[in-house]
C-alpha cells in the first residue's frame, strides 16, 4: 500500500473520525468549509436527513445511478416516480416476510455455512459466511439468483461507484460499467424466462411481475431497474455490518461473554441490542451525504444556527450523531440497553429500503458465530479485519474448537 493511500486510509477510519466529528461537535456543530459542510450534532443530522426537499440526493447518489442505467428510489428526490416505487416496494417486500421467510432462511444458512467450515475448526466471516448468506438470500427471497462470485463481483462494484466514489476515480467507475451491464444482461434474460412460467415461486422479482397486470407503468424495463436497486447494497451492507460487529464484541471480553450466553439461550431480542450498540462504534456508513441546492438554515433557532450555501455537499455525520452526548447518554459506554434510534441505516424518507430484513439478518448471522464453542480471532494479521482498495471487508478469520 502507497503512503498516500496509507494516510488515506487512516484519515478515513472510524476512530479518526469519531474524535473529528466529536471535536466538532463540541466546537462547530454545524462547520462551513467552503462547499462542504459537517453536521454532527444527533439532532440536527436527523434534521438535515428528514428534509428531502432542501436536501437532496440526486446529485450525489441519483445521477450515478442514472449513468449506470439503474436509477432507483435511493438516488431520488421527492417525486410522484419517487412515492410511486416506494410504494410498490411496500407492496412487494411485506412485513410479515420477516418472520416467516427472512428468519428462518437465514438461520439455515447461516448453520449450513458454519458446518462447512468445522473440518478446518475456522471461518472467514466475509467471503465464506456473511456475504455469501446476502447473495443466497438475495437468490431466494429476492428471486434473483446467479453464480455467487459474479454476484459478489457485481454488486460491490456498482455500489462502490454509486455510494463511496467520492472523488470520481475512474477506474472503480469503470468497473461498475461493466458490472452494471453484465448484471443488467443477466436480469433481462431472468425476468424473460420467469415470464414464460405459468406457476412462479413466491419471491419479490416475481411479486413485482404479477403486479404489472394492475400498473401499465411497471414495464420491464421500470421492473429490472426496481429489482436491481432492491438487491444493491444487500450483499455488502450485511457483510460489512455482521464484520464489524462481531469484531467490535471481539474487542469487549465481557460484553463478548454475555451476548455469547444470549445466543446460546437463543434470546434473539438480547443479541439484537448488542449487535447494533458494537455497529455504533464501527458502523457500516459513518456519514451520508446530501446536496444543497439553493440554501438552507440548520439547527435554527439554537446558538449554533448556520445557513447553508447554495450548492453545498453536506455531510450528515451519522456516527458523530451516535456519539452525541445530548442524545445518547454516556456516549463513550457500551450499553446495550440504550432507548435510542440509531442511524445505523439512515434516517427520513431516505432511510435504506431494506433496513428491516437487515435488522433481522445481521443479528441471527452474528448469533451464528457466537454459538460456535471458544470463538476467537485467528493469530496475527488473519484475525484481523482486511479491506478492499475502497471500504468494504474482505476478509476477519475466526477460529473456534469443535
Amino acid at each position: 500500500m502507497s503512503i498516500k493511500k496509507s494516510v488515506q486510509t487512516w484519515v478515513s477510519s472510524t476512530p479518526v473520525l469519531r474524535a473529528a466529528f466529536g471535536v466538532l461537535r463540541t466546537v462547530r456543530p454545524v462547520a462551513v468549509i467552503g462547499k462542504n459542510v459537517f453536521v454532527t450534532r444527533y439532532k440536527d443530522v436527523a434534521d438535515v436527513l428528514s428534509r428531502e426537499t432542501e436536501f437532496t440526493v440526486h446529485e450525489i447518489d441519483g445521477y450515478k445511478m442514472d449513468a449506470l442505467g439503474n436509477p432507483f428510489v435511493l438516488g431520488m428526490d421527492a417525486s410522484p416516480e419517487a412515492t410511486r416505487d416506494r410504494n410498490i416496494l411496500r407492496q412487494v417486500i411485506k412485513r410479515e416476510d420477516l418472520e416467516t421467510i427472512v428468519r428462518p432462511f437465514i438461520i439455515s444458512t447461516a448453520n449450513k455455512l458454519l458446518e462447512e467450515s468445522v473440518s478446518k475448526k475456522s471461518i472467514n466471516t466475509v467471503n465464506e459466511y456473511a456475504r455469501v448468506a446476502a447473495v443466497r438470500l438475495v437468490a431466494v427471497y429476492f428471486g434473483v439468483p446467479a453464480d455467487e462470485k459474479k454476484m459478489m463481483g457485481w454488486q460491490r462494484a456498482v455500489f462502490n461507484d454509486a455510494f463511496v466514489n467520492l472523488n470520481s476515480d475512474p477506474a472503480i467507475h469503470k468497473r461498475a460499467e461493466i458490472a452494471a451491464k453484465e448484471l443488467k444482461e443477466h436480469m433481462i434474460n431472468l425476468i424473460a424466462e420467469r415470464k414464460q412460467q405459468s406457476n412462479l415461486e413466491d419471491n419479490v422479482l416475481n411479486r413485482l411481475i404479477l403486479k404489472q397486470t394492475e400498473n401499465e407503468w411497471l414495464d420491464d424495463v421500470t421492473l429490472r431497474q426496481i429489482i436491481s436497486g432492491c438487491v444493491l447494497g444487500v450483499v455488502e451492507n450485511i457483510s460489512k455490518v455482521v464484520t464489524h460487529v462481531i469484531d467490535q464484541l471481539l474487542n469487549r471480553p465481557e460484553e463478548f461473554k454475555k451476548v455469547t450466553e444470549a445466543a446460546i439461550k437463543g434470546d434473539m431480542v438480547t443479541v439484537r441490542k448488542y449487535t447494533f450498540e458494537a455497529l455504533r462504534f464501527n458502523p457500516h456508513n459513518p456519514a451520508i451525504l446530501r446536496f444543497c441546492r439553493n440554501g438552507a438554515v440548520v439547527a435554527k433557532g439554537t446558538k449554533h444556527e448556520r445557513k447553508i450555501p447554495a450548492g453545498s455537499t453536506v455531510y450528515a455525520a451519522t456516527l458523530g450523531g451516535m456519539f452525541d452526548p445530548e442524545v445518547v447518554k454516556k456516549p463513550k459506554s457500551f450499553d446495550p440497553e440504550r432507548n435510542v434510534d440509531y442511524m445505523h441505516f439512515g434516517y427520513g424518507p431516505h432511510a435504506c429500503a431494506g433496513r428491516y430484513i437487515s435488522e433481522i439478518a445481521a443479528p441471527e448471522l452474528v448469533a451464528g458465530l457466537l454459538r460456535l464453542k471458544n470463538l476467537h480471532r485467528a493469530p496475527g494479521k488473519a484475525g484481523r479485519i482486511v479491506y478492499d482498495e475502497v471500504v468494504f471487508p474482505d476478509r476477519l478469520i475466526l477460529e473456534y474448537d469443535v
